[in-house]
Formats: C-alpha cells, structure tokens, sequence
C-alpha cells in the first residue's frame, strides 16, 4: 500500500534470528537448568505454561523488537479549518479633479474622501489578506506591493493624500486624465508575479498578453496555458475608484499610447476568475464597458459597478467598501492533510511488556510449576 512504508526494511532480517534463539534455548539452556528434574521427581518438572509460553514470549518480543526497529510508518488524515487568505489591489484615481470639494462643508477633497475610505477598507479586511495600492492618472504607479502588514499600506495611503505632500502625490495630481485601464491591467500583472513560479508568465509573455488586449473589442480574451491551470482567480479582487469617465480606449490614439481596450482587459479578469468592482464618481461609464462587467452571457459577471453622487461624505463611501467587504467575505475552508505517523514506540512498549512477561514467568516460583 502506498500509504505504509518501512523506515529501516533491513531490520527485518531480525525475524529470521527467531527460530535459531528458540532453537538454542530449548537445547541448550532449558537441558541444561532442568538436567537434574527426573532424579527428583515428575512434581518438579515445569508445567506446560511456562515450557510453552516461555518460547512463545520470547518470540513475539523479538518480533516486536524487529518491527520497532524497522519503524512500520502509515500515513495519518485529519481536516484543518482555515479562513481564507485573499489578494486585493486598491486602485485609486488621484488626477487633478479628484482635488474638488468633496462637499457637505467640510473642506475634504474628493481624494481626502476617497483615500479615508480606502483605509476604512484596510481596516475592515482579514490580518492574512494580501493588499496592495496602485494610484493612477495619466499613469499608473505601483504605491504598495502587496503586503500584510496594516501599517505599511496605511504609511503609503498616506503618501497620496495632499496632507503629505509627497512627490507621489505631486507627480499623479499633476496628469488631468483618467487611465482607468492601464491602472486595472498592472492591478492583473501584481497578480501575475504572485503567481508560485511554475505558473508565471515571463516578461515578454507578459507584454505579448498586454499587447494583445490593445485595439479593437475582442470576443474572447486567449488565456495563457499556464494562467489557466494555476486555478488563477481564487480569492483575488481589484477595487478601483475614479471620478473620470471610464473608456474603452480602442482608438487608434490609445493603441499608439499603449492603452489596453478596457473591455478586453475586463473580458480577461472576468476568464481568470477575477473580481473587479469600479466605484465611479457621477456614473459615468462607457455602456460596453458596463456590459462586459455585467456579463449577461451566462458566465457570470466580472465584477460590479458602485455609481457615486457628484458630492459626498466619508459615511457614503465607506458604506460602499463594507459592501465589497461583505461581497469578499473570507470564508472558513477545510484542507485535508497528510502527515507520516511511526509505529516504533507501539512495537516497543508491546516488547518491553512481553519481555517484563518472560521474566515474570521464569523467575516467579509458583509461576514455574504452571
């Protein structure tokens, strides 16, 4: 069976050495301590118990003694429950018109707004998710790698926000577009490089992939070999905010700039299994940019679409984050494991019991007569 295995097979030679002790012990060492029974009388002689057992004893003790020696290993199942690790990119839009008033009198920017829900949302999710930021405008910037640790993605949301006017900030308020697209594919290629190794693509597979999402609507997106056997899109998530219209992006302008067609870089996150939820500030949404989110055809949706109001308050857009929360819910698995259990301490109690039986026998008086 291939779930049992001997850890030392030569021990088993061991068995062989049974018959030869029994062998000499009956010729030599039970002849010579009873020599002298039959001068005396028949009451002396030992009963069939102890001529018996003793061999018996002694067999099975050397028996177990091999086997403990050999250490007969089988393999032990049991369940383990565990809560599910997700991978989430934040994705924020921090272009110039995210500097408007926020509204409501408060003197908060649509970014301030934008970036204190984003950290509620890093707040809300589970200690062994993997998170990470991207913040786009004209360009897109990998701002956090994904991390685990809540005070690092807290340090670099910060790094965004106007309050610190950092050099991140500075760079990405100065670019007035959107470009949503390129912003959720690099959101796709962190995943990628997550990837355990036997599953990532190479650099050039990678720009090949991008290159191919460039241009017209495609029907369907071609998914890599190796993409679809990694079982890519389990408990992965793009959370992406913008206040800018979200295009296609498939005119002739947009393949010379390298944009990817947003359609096509949904149609790919929907076939990975992929989740994709846009927060759009004024509902502004090319309509085949919805429908390849919907995805009426069957399959099931990319992801969902959030519509904000023009103006809101830090209440409204954490109340959509603990919608996505709840939607991303990290659920309790059950992993069946495997692990390699010995049996010598089993063998090995049995032969020191056997042999503590054997001496018993042989050196107790009124066991001998039995």
């Amino acid at each position: 069976m291939q779930d049992v295995e001997l850890q030392y097979p030569w021990a088993l030679l061991l068995l062989l050495a049974i018959p030869l002790v029994v062998y000499v012990r009956k010729k030599y060492v039970t002849t010579t301590e009873f020599s002298g029974v039959a001068l005396i009388g028949e009451g002396l002689r030992p009963g069939v118990a102890r001529r018996i057992g003793m061999d018996v004893l002694g067999s099975c003790a050397l028996f177990a003694m091999a086997f403990a020696i050999a250490n007969v290993r089988y393999a032990g199942y049991w369940e383990k429950t565990y809560l599910e690790s997700k991978w989430i990119m934040i994705v924020q839009d921090l272009s110039g018109s995210m500097q408007r008033p926020a509204g409501g009198g408060t003197g908060l920017t649509l970014g301030d707004v934008a970036l204190e829900g984003a950290e509620s949302f890093v707040n809300m999710r589970q200690k062994d998710d993997l998170i990470g930021v991207i913040a786009f405008s004209s360009f897109a910037r990998l701002v956090a790698p994904p991390t685990f640790d809540r005070e690092i993605l807290k340090k670099k949301l910060f790094l965004m926000s106007r309050k610190s006017d950092s050099i991140v900030h500075r760079e990405l308020t100065m670019g007035g577009a959107t470009n949503a697209s390129y912003a959720a594919w690099l959101a796709l290629s962190v995943f990628f490089v997550l990837l355990p190794e036997e599953y990532q693509l190479s650099l050039d597979e990678i720009d090949t992939l991008r290159h191919s999402l460039l241009g017209r609507t495609l029907r369907r997106v071609e998914v890599p070999q190796r993409l679809r056997k990694a079982r890519f899109g389990h408990g992965m998530a793009i959370v992406l905010f913008t206040d800018g219209r979200i295009e296609a992006n498939k005119s002739a302008a947009d393949v010379r700039k390298g944009l990817p067609n947003f359609v096509n870089v949904v149609k790919l996150i929907q076939q990975l299994g992929v989740k994709l939820y846009l927060i759009v500030v004024g509902g502004d949404v090319n309509p085949e940019v919805k429908t390849a989110i919907d995805n009426t055809d069957g399959s099931g949706p990319a992801g969902r679409i959030f519509y904000m109001p023009r103006t809101f308050q830090p209440e409204t857009i954490e109340a959509v984050y603990r919608q996505i929360n709840e939607m991303e819910k990290n659920r309790l698995l059950t992993r069946l494991q495997k692990r390699k259990k010995d049996t010598r301490w089993l063998f090995s109690w049995v032969a020191w019991g056997l042999l503590v039986a054997y001496c018993l026998l042989g050196r107790t008086p009124w066991l001998r007569r039995m």
